[in-house]
């Protein structure tokens, strides 16, 4: 007889649910009342040391660009994790050299490789705020559809710091691509580095939101191919 208890599949299937939720439905382009990179990078790190009635625990379950940020933290730290549990089980150097091996041909299973690429905008002269637009005479960037491993040189005198990149559609509407990163002065240039995965996207026109935390997004247009 029926008890009422959900199976195994049926609380995965819910919980999956609950995560598209978190992902999608809460909309927040302007990062409104955000905890920042720090304490997303702490709840993925250490979510032990974080007690359960701190309200940024809320918001960032009822923000999506928060818990997407979030998400993306979780899966460095268990890729880390993977790594190190697995170099603790080889004993040996030969061993060592075998573990090698058998890692680098998962990847090459798995997954693409990161595509080195660099986006100029040192000559660029964007102002902050949504509705910020290139000079008509700045060229579209073109990049390929593969997971992308960026360097950002940003517009002339951009202060270093921490910034966050989201790729939107030709409409406004996020593409779920986002990713973050420090950027760091070098030779009088201002350098973002940044991966993107633009493997699922479609050849099609989108826009690169670059924003520095806590300030406002700056679109680029740019040309999936």
């Amino acid at each position: 007889m029926d008890d009422g208890r959900l199976t195994r599949e049926q609380h995965r299937q819910m919980l999956e649910l609950l995560e598209q939720a978190a992902l999608h439905d809460y909309p927040n382009p302007e990062r409104k009342g955000c905890p920042g990179q720090d304490f997303l990078q702490r709840l993925a790190n250490d979510r032990a040391s974080i007690n359960l009635d701190d309200p940024r625990l809320t918001h960032v379950a009822r923000c999506s660009p928060c818990y997407r940020e979030f998400v993306s933290y979780r899966k460095s730290v268990r890729n880390r994790s993977i790594t190190r549990r697995s170099l603790l089980t080889v004993g040996g150097v030969a061993a060592a050299g075998i573990a090698v091996i058998g890692v680098r041909t998962s990847q090459r299973q798995t997954s693409e490789p990161w595509v080195r690429e660099a986006i100029d905008l040192s000559r660029n002269q964007l102002t902050r705020g949504t509705d910020a637009n290139p000079p008509p005479a700045t060229p579209k960037i073109n990049l390929p559809a593969k997971r992308l491993d960026l360097v950002i040189t940003l517009p002339f005198a951009s202060p270093a710091g921490d910034y966050q990149v989201e790729v939107l559609n030709s409409d406004g509407k996020q593409a779920d691509v986002h990713g973050s990163g420090r950027a760091y002065l070098k030779d009088g240039d201002t350098l973002l580095h940044v991966r993107l995965d633009l493997s699922s996207l479609r050849p099609d026109s989108y826009q690169i939101g670059i924003r520095r935390i806590p300030y406002d997004w700056v679109p680029i247009p740019v040309q999936v191919k």
